[in-house]
């Protein structure tokens, strides 16, 4: 049991990655603040002082206060935050508008600076070596055409995570990304048309995720078994980046 007088926060957690985050963080033992911007879903059988929830919108501007208050409220320090929430605007580049930009941009990158802030303040007054884990994407350095505001704010979530790791040191807190590739989850089911399945499963040697693959590396990072990893990236892409095959080519 990992995470046993663990407490982690886990943001996007009401489906999707975040979700099967904070699933496998409680099937370890750990007390989890489950956040999202709605709470739609039931959980499994979880007692309140393992499993609570928090309904915000991290963009908004006092989001990393409410989430602040709340930790030291409930729990009165924090191991673990696995900042999982984040959105996709699908549009030609030519055709995003300021609105979509802004919108995505303060969800996937700003939310999950002042977040981290936050909650890596909570750490280093209470003298807690916590684990943070970024959730970036393989479009932080795979092309992802008609999604610039997406991939722009995953490449800048690894960019970020190693300043903080760097930073954060000193304190003892470990601060690591994880590169998801194709997945499925409630953001990714529209797009994943059967057209666009057949291309990936050309194009991505492992083929396509269940969102507890890509938890699984998550909690990896939340663990001790981690102490010694920061500012890494590890991709968890089933091949995705790496693989120059050319699809329909028989290699002998």
């Amino acid at each position: 049991m990992r995470f046993t007088d663990k407490t982690a926060v886990v943001t996007g957690a009401n489906s999707g990655i975040g979700r099967a985050t904070a699933t496998r963080l409680l099937s370890e033992g750990g007390q989890v603040l489950a956040v999202d911007v709605r709470h739609d879903r039931t959980w499994p059988d979880a007692d309140a002082d393992q499993l609570r929830t928090l309904t915000l919108d991290i963009s908004a501007t006092d989001a990393a206060d409410i989430l602040a208050h709340r930790i030291e409220t409930d729990y009165g320090r924090v191991d673990v935050l696995a900042n999982v929430a984040g959105i996709l605007h699908i549009a030609p580049f030519l055709e995003v508008r300021r609105a979509d930009w802004d919108r995505v941009v303060a969800v996937n990158l700003t939310g999950t600076f002042f977040l981290s802030q936050a909650v890596a303040r909570i750490m280093v007054n209470t003298g807690t070596p916590g684990r943070i884990i970024n959730v970036s994407s393989v479009h932080a350095v795979v092309s992802e055409p008609n999604a610039a505001p997406y991939t722009a704010t995953k490449g800048g979530i690894e960019a970020m995570s190693r300043t903080m790791a760097s930073e954060l040191a000193p304190h003892g807190i470990t601060v690591n990304c994880v590169r998801p590739g194709p997945v499925r989850t409630g953001m990714s089911d529209p797009i994943y048309t059967p057209e666009l399945e057949r291309a990936l499963l050309d194009r991505v040697p492992l083929g396509i995720a269940p969102p507890e693959w890509i938890a699984a590396a998550i909690c990896y990072f939340a663990s001790e078994d981690a102490c010694f990893t920061t500012g890494a990236c590890l991709d968890v892409d089933g091949g995705y980046a790496m693989n120059g095959a050319l699809p329909g080519l028989t290699y002998a």
